[in-house]
């Protein structure tokens, strides 16, 4: 199966951040990718939310330590140039907004990386 744009750009993405963790430049007790919105099976996709798989995550979720040792949640969906969330998605979105986490949309690696850096993570 061919690679889609926004497959691109998590790919690109993530080898960028996995660099800058090898340099101990990552600002970041932790990061992920969110796999929820991959293409799978019936059976698969069935099991998954069994075990507790939502949908409407953001692709990409980092973790800082700020001010008086709180821990920060900053989201990141990717977007392709036409790409719009879906109503999950915008769920989402409005409960990190309602509890003070941070999301983003980008729409290229650039803007991933430039929203990490006004966040303090890169």
């Amino acid at each position: 199966m061919p690679l889609g744009k926004e497959d691109i750009i998590h790919k690109q993405f993530a080898s960028i951040i996995k660099m800058y963790q090898k340099m101990n430049k990552l600002n970041a007790v932790f990061w992920s990718y969110d796999a929820s919105g991959e293409y799978r099976n019936k059976i698969t996709g069935a099991l998954l939310k069994s075990k507790g798989l939502t949908a409407g995550k953001a692709d990409y979720e980092f973790r800082v330590i700020k001010e008086n040792n709180i821990c920060h949640h900053i989201y990141i969906e990717f977007k392709t140039d036409t790409g719009k969330q879906s109503p999950n998605q915008k769920a989402f979105e409005a409960t990190c907004t309602a509890i003070n986490n941070k999301y983003y949309i980008a729409r290229s690696v650039e803007q991933g990386l430039s929203v990490l850096q006004k966040e303090g993570i890169l």
